[in-house]
């Protein structure tokens, strides 16, 4: 039976709000770095016809600054097998500082304005109506029941999106040579996992969508001090030059410079230095400088409201109108009912519309970061790609870019797909330095 407090929950939320939209902090955060699996159950017979999946135009409405932040969206249509998801909990800050130096207290950066999402918009994804139908995201109709697929068959208790090529996406190492045989020596290339998780997740939707373009992007890649206003770090990195000046490291699509063939990189590296949403001043999703404008080394990496950003503002065409309600919002770890949102949250992305979704968590609970009693607290991100809630207990699939090179404990090898208790993703998300997910 459904619970009953749900959709009371989410307007009581939405109540507790008060008289604003959600608003999404695209901040300076650190690391923060397929075919159908599992039984599909009968599809319920009140469940409405295909002909219910109707859907309003693909892109998202242009933000209207007037938008009256007092009406909230339509109750939705109550089903047993879904509850809304809670995207109106309270925006907490992100937690402390880690004992890792790397783990850096993200605050609000002027570079990266803070930016809303619509209360509609949110009211509609929080209720399951934004899907992704034959490579365009639409707008489900309202009697529409959200895990049932557009054949009509409900969404399966089991799927693991295909990793066949997302698996070798690894971070490139902070020294070594590149992928033209320039040696280099860069610190910031241990922290980033956040741009890691994005690429692994943006990988799908070129496949689903066509764009952006994750398997064929290469270039030159120099740490982006300048975009964010800073002088370059003394000690900093120590790269590739030509005619005295720095030419940066070169990343492809696809290369073997370490031994083993990594996919993704000059994509990794655009993300982390080169995305640029509408309105930021400065370039790429990791944070190179404090708001002072002091140079950071090694990099802070990427916040979960950065990452949300770059997902939105790459799946969007990087169309200034449209990026911010593109696709991704985020659910914190303020969330009463997050190991429900979550799982609810997953089966929509991965079980229903085929895209990951990227988890800013704690590394001390995930099984390939295990080393005993010197099992670190460090901010990181991961993109789950699968889910069975058929086995015991029920579990999630991710793929951590960290490869052994940045993280050589036991249950850490490259291309490696990881599976994870769902409790003890929560408990990730919620431990020291957690923050929440992206979906």
């Amino acid at each position: 039976m459904r619970p009953m407090s749900a959709s009371l929950a989410l307007r009581r939320t939405m109540a507790a709000a008060g008289s604003f939209a959600l608003l999404v902090v695209v901040a300076g955060c650190a690391m923060l770095g397929g075919s159908a699996t599992g039984p599909s159950p009968v599809r319920p017979a009140s469940s409405p016809s295909p002909a219910a999946y109707a859907a309003t135009a693909s892109a998202s409405p242009t933000l209207d600054p007037a938008l009256d932040p007092t009406v909230g969206p339509a109750t939705p249509t109550p089903f047993a097998d879904f509850s809304p998801i809670n995207v109106f909990a309270s925006p907490t800050p992100d937690p402390s500082r880690g004992p890792s130096p790397t783990d850096y207290f993200f605050g609000f950066d002027s570079r990266r304005p803070a930016t809303t999402q619509g209360v509609d918009w949110l009211g509609a994804k929080a209720a399951g109506r934004i899907a992704l139908v034959d490579g365009r995201i639409v707008t489900l109709a309202a009697s529409a029941d959200p895990m049932t697929l557009a054949g009509g068959e409900a969404v399966p208790n089991a799927r693991t999106l295909d990793t066949t090529w997302s698996r070798w996406v690894v971070e490139p190492p902070g020294y070594g040579l590149d992928a033209k045989g320039n040696r280099y020596s860069d610190l910031s290339y241990w922290n980033l996992c956040g741009p890691g998780a994005a690429t692994v997740a943006l990988y799908y939707w070129q496949q689903l969508t066509g764009r952006p373009n994750v398997t064929g992007t290469a270039g030159y890649y120099v740490d982006p001090y300048a975009a964010e206003g800073a002088a370059w770090p003394s000690p900093g990195p120590s790269l590739p030059s030509s005619s005295g000046k720095r030419i940066g490291t070169y990343w492809s699509g696809s290369d073997r410079v370490n031994g083993f063939t990594a996919n993704g990189r000059g994509f990794v590296m655009y993300m982390a230095m080169l995305s640029q949403p509408a309105a930021w001043s400065a370039s790429g999703i990791a944070v190179f400088a404090g708001s002072s404008g002091t140079p950071l080394y090694p990099t802070r990496g990427a916040s979960r409201q950065n990452i949300q950003a770059g997902l939105n503002w790459e799946i969007s065409g990087q169309n200034a109108s449209t990026w911010l309600e593109a696709w991704y919002t985020s659910v914190t770890r303020a969330d009463p009912s997050l190991a429900r949102d979550l799982q609810a949250a997953v089966t929509l992305d991965v079980g229903r519309d085929g895209v990951p979704v990227v988890v800013a968590l704690d590394t001390f609970d995930l099984p390939n970061w295990q080393a005993g009693s010197s099992t670190p607290h460090t901010r990181h991100a991961v993109a789950i790609v699968g889910y069975d809630k058929t086995a015991n207990p029920p579990t999630y699939t991710y793929l951590d870019t960290c490869g052994r090179s940045c993280n050589s404990r036991g249950g850490n090898q490259n291309c490696q797909v990881h599976v994870i208790s769902q409790s003890a993703m929560v408990a990730a998300i919620m431990d020291r330095v957690g923050s929440g997910f992206v979906w």
